[in-house]
């Protein structure tokens, strides 16, 4: 354990002490993230819905900043969640979290509506981090496939994982579609969205192992719409067919796609609800699998699989299919009720 960590937990162990008198509000429900300052998605869609009951709705929201003045304000920002999660019923996080994980509250429950809507690789328990993860009273999932992956992953029972699709999911179809207007370049074009997975984490930093677009044999009518992790740095694209649209609303861009171009992100089980084809790019896969490791077998579940640009453009030039089966194996609900799903599991956990 570093000199961070210890200071921390000393930290953590003083607060915890000094609030002994904090009660537990039976009806306060607080959302705590490291990742956005404001509500979105998942987040977003439940907090708009638990507001019609009577709850008590709180919000922690930050955006992790790399160097000594964010760890500064994240480490402020520990001691503050310890707080409101004494004050708290329930927690609701979209991202793994130290406090809970260590020094979780007897009487506070929390729920797990995880960032990604699946996991084509491994990650949490799975693999090494600075801490295990536990605590978590409930998770959603998409389907009954991810309940062992989450199971092992969160450190938790599988009764205690909910197949419930996620709240965002019941928007998918209802972009605004306003890219179009806003790049008139594209219209009329074919539009390819790449949208690769990072490598690394909050805590260390982001990287992307990204294509070479040199070697992209599209012809003038094909536009490639690159949309990487928000939290990565700005990444500069030299190519006049390809663009950098990282901050634009990744619902958007999949409504005006043709087609998905990815790696090993999570964004394939939002885009196969659109009914559109996908191909997995994937030209560091075996390391990959040997370092990392997946929780599914990719040349087994999807329909177009490549490691080379030159598999690549042959693909690109291909008529591809959509991938049905896909979508029922691993994201089976489609009846926009998801959200609602999600908000009978927190309304039971809150009795």
């Amino acid at each position: 354990m570093g000199l961070s960590k210890i200071i921390l937990n000393i930290a953590l162990w003083l607060v915890d002490t000094f609030t002994f008198f904090i009660k537990t509000d039976e009806k306060r429900i607080t959302f705590i993230s490291l990742t956005a300052n404001e509500l979105k998605d998942d987040f977003y869609l439940l907090d708009r819905e638990l507001k019609k009951e009577e709850y008590h709705i709180y919000y922690d929201l930050i955006v992790f900043e790399k160097g000594v003045v964010g760890k500064f304000k994240y480490f402020l920002n520990c001691l503050q969640q310890l707080v409101e999660m004494k004050k708290s019923k329930l927690i609701i996080l979209n991202d793994n979290n130290y406090i809970v994980s260590n020094r979780k509250p007897k009487d506070t429950k929390v729920i797990q509506i995880w960032h990604a809507p699946g996991a084509v690789k491994k990650f949490g328990n799975q693999i090494k981090r600075q801490y295990p993860i536990r605590n978590y009273d409930a998770c959603i999932c998409n389907s009954s496939y991810w309940k062992p992956v989450y199971a092992q992953a969160f450190g938790m029972d599988e009764n205690k994982i909910h197949v419930t699709g996620f709240p965002r999911m019941d928007t998918i179809h209802n972009a605004d579609n306003e890219f179009i207007k806003k790049h008139p370049e594209c219209k009329g074009k074919r539009l390819i969205l790449y949208a690769p997975t990072f490598r690394g984490n909050i805590i260390d930093g982001f990287v992307v192992e990204s294509m070479d677009f040199t070697k992209l044999n599209i012809d003038e009518n094909t536009y490639i719409l690159c949309k990487y992790h928000p939290l990565l740095e700005d990444i500069h694209i030299h190519h006049d067919q390809v663009l950098n649209v990282t901050h634009e609303d990744l619902y958007d861009l999949m409504n005006v796609s043709d087609l998905l171009i990815s790696d090993y992100s999570s964004v394939f089980f939002d885009f196969c609800l659109i009914d559109k084809p996908m191909i997995v790019y994937v030209p560091d896969y075996e390391n990959y699998k040997q370092t990392i490791g997946l929780n599914m077998d990719i040349y087994k579940e999807f329909k177009y699989v490549c490691t080379t640009m030159d598999e690549l453009n042959q693909l690109i030039a291909s008529d591809l299919k959509v991938d049905e089966q896909f979508q029922q194996k691993f994201v089976p609900f489609k009846d926009g009720k998801n959200t609602e799903r999600v908000v009978e599991v927190i309304k039971n956990l809150m009795k």
